[in-house]
């Protein structure tokens, strides 16, 4: 089961359950930016996808012309 950050690595000021940010210096928690990375790489495997989508499609339609 995973920790509970309590206190901001920044500054040191308590925390809410499940903070996004810290209320005192804007600091984004660990939780966060753990979420942050996974979307980005979410996002990078989407683009990759449709790139790779685009790519076949192009190549379909030049080899049968």
């Amino acid at each position: 089961m995973a920790q509970v950050q309590g206190a901001c690595e920044k500054c040191g000021a308590s925390l809410v359950p499940n903070a996004a940010y810290c209320e005192r210096c804007g600091e984004r928690t660990r939780r966060a930016r753990r979420l942050v990375r996974l979307a980005i790489r979410v996002e990078l495997l989407f683009f990759l996808l449709v790139v790779a989508v685009v790519i076949g499609f192009t190549w379909i339609y030049a080899t049968q012309h």
